[in-house]
């Protein structure tokens, strides 16, 4: 087990970290449990660091409250608002931040349409104005179209993508509750558990709703911005269980190391998946060559955490557990069939984990191409 460093526990008087372990036990916290977390979490190793936190840097020490009455004196150590205002707070200044990106595309996208209508300007010319329109959309430079893709067609997509994306920014979080979003998104799959164990179709299945919609829930702003990616896979087991996994888990977790420590990784099971048909067509003959290309352009809307005080298990998770219970108390043996039955059973329906966060809301727009029987 990785030790917490002494000085950590047991910081030297007059040292900053005396002076940030002072501060936690103005507040009644216990330095001794939340000097390794603000470090290891945020970096944060001097009392002075404090006041440039932001609400998101503490939503991430949220979740580590163990009590609630700590996260009222975490807010005030850090001179955070209550959550109405800070979710707000944070909610209007990436919308502010999307519409000013909206309206300099926006004008970019007018003039490079005057530029290419009138025929008099030269292709650097109008290829400086195109950058400067994929820059505030926040294309990547290696997706920037190539200079011989006609520039018409792609200006009438473009037109089309900033009226979805101004209609959206107008119509979002007007019409339907936090909650609700919660509740519907992906059929609520931020609400179901994860089966972890070592098969990657344990932790990629569907599963039913283990948690209710935690009492006052609300979205805040995305902590991530959009992202484009590209893709490629020699089997189509590969691109199917990369498919899933973003499916089921999302973007941030298909692509982290946290499946290295869940011993669960995509790539491991696409390099095993493409291992074994090239074995199957080496031995029979028979297997058709298979290549997919895939992008996709992932868009976070909005983002939200589970705090551990808020964690309620739904109705349905609830009674199994307390059938369990019942079982146990009457037979008193954990080794009992029906027990270790039912065990399983809870695990292949609901679960063994739930993932608190930072869970994103949003979308992915996806293009694939792909071939197969060739040589």
């Amino acid at each position: 087990m990785a030790r917490t460093p002494w000085l950590l526990c047991h910081p030297r008087p007059g040292s900053s970290s005396q002076l940030l372990a002072e501060a936690f036990q103005k507040e009644g916290l216990d330095a001794g449990y939340w000097l390794p977390k603000m470090s290891q979490i945020l970096g944060i190793k001097c009392r002075e660091a404090l006041q440039h936190l932001e609400y998101k840097d503490y939503l991430k020490l949220e979740c580590e409250v163990r009590h609630p009455w700590e996260k009222k004196a975490l807010q005030k150590l850090l001179n955070i608002t209550d959550d109405k205002t800070a979710s707000k707070e944070v909610q209007k200044e990436h919308m502010e931040k999307a519409k000013q990106r909206q309206e300099v595309a926006k004008q970019a996208l007018k003039d490079l349409t005057e530029m290419l209508n009138s025929h008099s300007h030269s292709q650097d010319v109008l290829r400086e104005q195109a950058e400067t329109l994929w820059q505030a959309m926040e294309i990547p430079k290696e997706f920037w179209p190539s200079p011989k893709e006609p520039l018409a067609e792609m200006l009438e997509s473009i037109h089309k993508q900033l009226e979805q994306q101004q209609e959206m920014s107008a119509g979002r979080r007007e019409n339907i509750p936090d909650t609700e979003v919660l509740r519907r998104a992906s059929g609520g799959l931020a609400l179901q558990g994860i089966y972890r164990t070592s098969r990657a179709g344990d932790v990629l299945a569907t599963r039913e709703q283990l948690l209710r919609v935690p009492e006052g829930f609300q979205l805040a702003g995305p902590e991530q911005g959009s992202m484009l990616e590209r893709r490629e896979f020699s089997s189509s087991a590969a691109e199917s269980t990369f498919t899933k996994s973003m499916e089921q888990l999302g973007f941030s977790m298909s692509i982290s190391t946290k499946f290295a420590f869940w011993k669960v990784n995509p790539g491991a099971v696409v390099d095993h998946s493409s291992s074994s048909q090239s074995d199957a067509t080496h031995q029979c003959h028979s297997e058709q060559s298979y290549f997919c290309t895939t992008k996709f352009q992932y868009i976070p809307l909005a983002s939200c955490y589970f705090q551990r005080h808020q964690l309620c298990l739904s109705d349905a998770a609830l009674r199994e557990l307390q059938d369990m219970e019942q079982i146990l108390g009457f037979t008193r043996k954990e080794d009992n069939p029906d027990f270790v039955k039912m065990c399983e059973s809870f695990f292949s329906r609901f679960g063994s984990h739930i993932n608190q966060g930072p869970l994103h809301f949003g979308g992915i727009f996806w293009w694939k191409a792909s071939t197969e029987g060739f040589q």
